[in-house]
């Protein structure tokens, strides 16, 4: 198989971790990972325990911001996002089940502590769930921007409170009903 971001070099198999081998590119130092072997070395593998921190890393990210080709059934993968902490994102093959990492984006998994579960990172739900946090952080901005850091505390605090209340509806009313 050749390297969907190279081009040409062939890929290699690579031990990504003990028992977890994927298909390496010693080009770019890219991989493609076996969703169905990842899920088995998940299973058999206790990923409580980590040896050692781990070094600040920057993982790189395919520079060519197109869809990678599967290099198994050259269909085009998916890309989806990791989280709102890093600006990567993992190509998934749905076909294959095979996920394409670029250099370092292992060890990203690692440093974010979601090694353990890389499947969710491609369904609906996780990249829901971005899209909701980064459209909170927006709206929250905003209303920081507008009404400051400190009263945008106050406010927050109050909306979780009322969130709780069991007669928030009324609450809600009386604080929208003006008396003027």
């Amino acid at each position: 198989m050749k390297c969907p971001a190279c081009h040409g070099s062939d890929l290699e198999p690579k031990q990504l971790e003990e028992g977890l081998v994927a298909a390496s590119c010693s080009e770019c130092d890219g991989a493609l990972l076996s969703l169905i072997n990842y899920r088995y070395w998940a299973q058999h593998t206790d990923l409580s325990k980590e040896e050692g921190e781990l070094e600040s890393l920057e993982a790189s990210e395919n520079p060519e911001e197109k869809a990678q080709v599967c290099p198994k059934c050259a269909r085009l993968m998916t890309k989806f996002k990791i989280g709102l902490m890093t600006a990567n994102q993992l190509d998934l093959c749905s076909h294959c089940d095979e996920a394409w990492l670029d250099k370092g984006e292992w060890r990203l998994l690692k440093q974010l502590d979601l090694h353990g579960q890389l499947p969710k990172i491609f369904t609906e739900a996780w990249q829901r769930g971005i899209r909701k946090e980064r459209m909170y952080n927006v709206v929250k901005q905003r209303y920081v921007d507008l009404i400051g850091e400190e009263d945008f505390d106050r406010v927050e605090q109050f909306k979780q409170w009322l969130d709780k209340h069991p007669q928030r509806d009324d609450i809600k009313q009386f604080v929208i009903t003006s008396y003027e």
